[in-house]
């Protein structure tokens, strides 16, 4: 139970020579609880997850199997740290095992609608391809076809959809907007999927919450409600 468990902090200090006493050493403490190390949610920002994402993931364990607390010690929870850095690092390669399956079966040249593009990637449907392609992060297509009405309809090539599944990143991947390295964007959420699921769903007539979809997400409601204003924002353009 929290408040409970037996806490000890670990010295990891330089060794120096008898002679060099005089210097001040250098200390550092390391939490553990029942003798095994652990990690509050500052040490886990330290490693480039967010807190509200964190408070996300715990929030909504049972669905995405966040490990348990270990305990607190004074008002900071802690999770044992070889138990959150297994799940951690089990999280991510399944976003990236996620979003790198694709279906690769066919001849390169073969050109491909909208549709049977979103359906290579997993997505959930054609309007997902439209919206990355409105932003910039979905190439021109190859071609045109007959579509109703007279209208063109845009094919592009397997090859060049392959070629998307194997740049583009993770939720959350990359650099931060505006930072060293970042490329420019429309907005924050630009080539974003999480903005285009919104997207798909607005054109479906479904009325996105919030709450729901910060639960599936794993990140606070506070991001999902930025993310649904910017899709709805690029809805009405």
């Amino acid at each position: 139970m929290p408040g409970s468990a037996p806490v000890e902090f670990r010295s990891k200090a330089a060794s120096r020579p008898r002679q060099q006493a005089w210097l001040a050493e250098e200390v550092v403490l390391i939490p553990a609880i029942h003798g095994r190390p652990v990690v509050s949610r500052a040490d886990m920002a330290a490693r480039g997850v967010p807190r509200t994402t964190v408070d996300g993931w715990y929030r909504d364990r049972t669905r995405t199997g966040h490990p348990e607390k270990a305990g607190r010690i004074g008002r900071t929870d802690y999770w044992y740290e070889d138990e959150w850095t297994a799940w951690y690092e089990a999280h991510q390669r399944g976003k990236t095992e996620g979003l790198t399956h694709v279906d690769r079966e066919g001849d390169p040249d073969d050109l491909v609608d909208a549709a049977e593009a979103a359906r290579m990637l997993g997505y959930a449907n054609r309007y997902v391809i439209h919206a990355n392609r409105r932003l910039h992060h979905f190439p021109e297509p190859d071609g045109y076809g007959k579509a109703a009405r007279g209208r063109r309809a845009p094919l592009w090539k397997r090859s060049t959809v392959w070629a998307v599944a194997d740049r583009r990143q993770g939720v959350g991947g990359g650099h931060k907007p505006g930072g060293p390295g970042a490329s420019a964007k429309a907005h924050p959420y630009a080539g974003d999927e999480r903005l285009a699921r919104v997207m798909s769903e607005l054109r479906s007539g479904i009325r996105p919450s919030a709450a729901r979809l910060a639960a599936e997400w794993g990140t606070s409601q506070r991001t999902a409600e930025r993310i649904i204003r910017a899709a709805r924002a690029l809805a009405d353009t």
